[in-house]
């Protein structure tokens, strides 16, 4: 990163003036080193900043195996113009070098894993550009779904903590509700959620809400096989209308009109890719 090429030359200097303190009993040199470790130190605790700053500015040239994944499974990725693809994939950089993600299984992470934590808070944040992933970048991963002390009556696979800013997920569902539609996606579910927080004419989708059962017929789940697979039911109802609307945008346009032009007006439409054609 960055930070360590700043850091490389001061710390060649100290060892240095370590050297010629030594063996030359040289006073300047004090005075070198002294200056050369609380440099090092300064940019040892804005290492984050500093890696940030440089990653808007100078942003890593995607790995083709990345763009290549975005393109197979993120609908959205795929209906942008080519020029904006390139401009999803620098944000989507910026948000997975601000993300820490803390594991609670017994597998090593890799970063597959912070890319699939990140992509729906980048894309929900594509046109409103209320920077969620600047408020919200923790993400705990258990190995199995989990109980949490704010929700302690069920065993379940996903929660936002508003209060902390912190994503936690079962790694496995994680990582199904990208494989195919046929598994409720927590990922877009919980960044919803997040969304939703800061969001503030949240009204213009709590209004095409009123009708529960309605909501939960877009998905192609009853409630009972949602609470089931989710642990509990996911029961937010705009945060569960706009996961709809990224996954089964045909069924909220045919049976929510109103809702779905409001959707499409905060979050493009990008992803409706049977109106489009593809583009490479």
């Amino acid at each position: 990163m960055f930070s360590r090429i700043i850091m490389l030359p001061f710390g060649l200097l100290a060892a240095f003036s370590l050297y010629r303190m030594a063996f030359y009993q040289d006073f300047f040199y004090t005075i070198i080193l002294s200056g050369s470790v609380i440099i090092i130190a300064g940019v040892l605790m804005l290492e984050k900043q500093i890696n940030l700053w440089w990653t808007a500015k100078k942003p890593p040239k995607t790995d083709p195996a990345l763009k290549n994944f975005l393109y197979s499974y993120i609908p959205f990725y795929r209906g942008l113009p080519v020029p904006l693809r390139t401009e999803f994939e620098r944000k989507l950089e910026i948000a997975e070098s601000r993300m820490e993600v803390y594991s609670k299984t017994e597998k090593d992470l890799t970063d597959d894993v912070k890319t699939l934590s990140c992509i729906y808070p980048v894309i929900l944040d594509f046109q409103t550009e209320l920077k969620l992933d600047k408020k919200y970048h923790h993400v705990v991963l258990y190995g199995h779904p989990f109980l949490s002390p704010e929700r302690m009556e069920h065993v379940h696979v996903s929660e936002f903590n508003q209060e902390d800013g912190v994503y936690i997920y079962s790694l496995e569902h994680l990582q199904l509700g990208f494989r195919s539609t046929q598994f409720f996606n927590i990922a877009l579910y919980e960044a919803a959620n997040a969304f939703l927080s800061l969001y503030k004419e949240g009204d213009k989708i709590e209004k095409h809400c009123e009708d529960r059962s309605q909501i939960f017929d877009l998905g192609s789940w009853t409630e009972k096989e949602l609470a089931a697979y989710c642990g509990e039911l996911p029961d937010v109802l705009p945060a569960l209308l706009i996961h709809h609307f990224f996954i089964f945008p045909e069924k909220v346009k045919e049976k929510l009109p109103e809702a779905y032009k409001t959707l499409t007006g905060i979050f493009g439409d990008y992803h409706v890719l049977s109106e489009k054609p593809f583009v490479y």
